[in-house]
């Protein structure tokens, strides 16, 4: 009941922390959300296309669910054709959208662009909203965090009471994002939908933090400690560079290199694998295998210099971005939409309506809105 709510936008308070909450513990969970808002908007357009009575449809629905064992298998037949009949409608309609509705701009106002804004997870668990907060915070071992305005928080070390390692955690939400600097002087810019953990302060021998997500390192040079980012069981061996990471795929990790050199490695047990700048490494997570292709790196890194840039990209995927970056959920009326492909170049902060008016003047696709739900249909 409470994810049919949050669908249909009425929810507030508590309710709708607990269920932003849980949509983000993990992807099981958005799916499980994905597949209840594709029955709504299945029974929605039953309802709008063929001006069904909602209350009269329910107790049609109810009446099949509930059959008592006194009705009749005549009757329960022909309540149960009724229902087949109401959903058929719902598939037509939903199937042959009239090509010609506008969407009217007040149907985009709750679907804003991404914005700075993550939770800090201190040692001791306390969480701190980074888009309320705008203070110094003094960790447990002395570390001195400063938490900007603008979008950032540093790490500055000082006199530490303690040389104990403890971690902090960066966690940014969808249409969120984030930028950190390090005790080290390293820079990392955090994408949308994305955890990020490491130390307040290094170890003497190695620099070491874990990614779930999507991330651009800039990493400050030290010889004598080695900087690894992990995720999962992949890990990146980091020499002095510039590079991005992506973790968002189950079936796939993604480096891009840009300056410098790093080493590639399913686990502890594969061979490393060396990128040179302008080259890609795609980690396979089902086997360990690792491809590296030569590429524009541009497209891979727009989204940390505020920019949309897509090269022959598939639909599918650019709608990915669109669900993170805009919060959106996002389904395809047909199937063969997804592998359609664009070009394009645009401000990753513009209006949502920009990038869809662009998208559908450049193919044969156009979108339905529904509170922050898009449907990709064919025109």
């Amino acid at each position: 009941e409470l994810l049919t709510a949050y669908f249909r936008g009425e929810l507030e308070g508590l309710e709708l922390q607990r269920v932003e909450a849980w949509l983000a513990e993990s992807e099981e969970h958005r799916q499980q959300y994905r597949r209840i808002s594709a029955d709504m908007l299945f029974w929605q357009w039953s309802l709008k296309e063929w001006k069904l009575d909602s209350s009269d449809a329910e107790r049609r629905l109810k009446a099949v669910w509930n059959r008592k064992p006194g009705l009749s298998w005549k009757r329960y037949l022909t309540i149960a054709a009724s229902v087949v009949i109401l959903l058929f409608a719902g598939w037509w309609g939903f199937r042959h959208v009239d090509k010609n509705t506008e969407i009217p701009a007040e149907v985009f106002a709750k679907i804003e662009p991404i914005t700075p804004r993550a939770v800090l997870v201190l040692s001791s668990g306390k969480q701190i909203d980074l888009a309320e907060s705008h203070e110094q915070i003094t960790e447990q071992n002395g570390m001195i965090v400063e938490v900007d305005s603008s979008g950032e928080i540093r790490y500055q070390r000082t006199d530490l009471q303690s040389e104990e390692i403890i971690y902090n955690k960066v966690i940014v939400p969808r249409s969120g994002e984030y930028f950190v600097t390090l005790c080290d002087g390293s820079k990392v810019w955090l994408n949308a939908d994305t955890e990020f953990e490491f130390p307040v302060n290094f170890s003497e021998t190695i620099r070491e933090v874990r990614l779930k997500g999507e991330a651009y390192f800039q990493v400050a040079k030290d010889c004598q400690k080695p900087f690894i980012v992990k995720s999962g069981e992949y890990q990146l061996q980091v020499y002095g560079t510039e590079f991005n990471l992506n973790t968002y795929h189950t079936d796939r990790i993604e480096a891009v290199l840009v300056k410098g050199s790093i080493g590639f490695r399913a686990n502890a047990g594969c061979k490393e694998i060396v990128l040179q700048p302008e080259q890609l490494g795609i980690a396979n997570t089902g086997n360990g295998k690792t491809e590296v292709l030569d590429v524009d790196v541009y497209p891979y890194i727009a989204w940390k210099n505020k920019d949309m840039v897509f090269v022959n990209e598939r639909l599918e995927s650019i709608m990915e971005k669109i669900e993170r970056w805009y919060d959106v959920n996002v389904f395809f009326q047909n199937e063969r939409l997804k592998d359609l492909r664009f070009y394009g170049d645009m401000k990753r902060y513009s209006d949502i309506r920009e990038i869809l008016a662009y998208l559908e003047k450049s193919s044969d696709v156009r979108f339905q809105v529904n509170g922050r739900t898009l449907i990709v249909c064919e025109k």
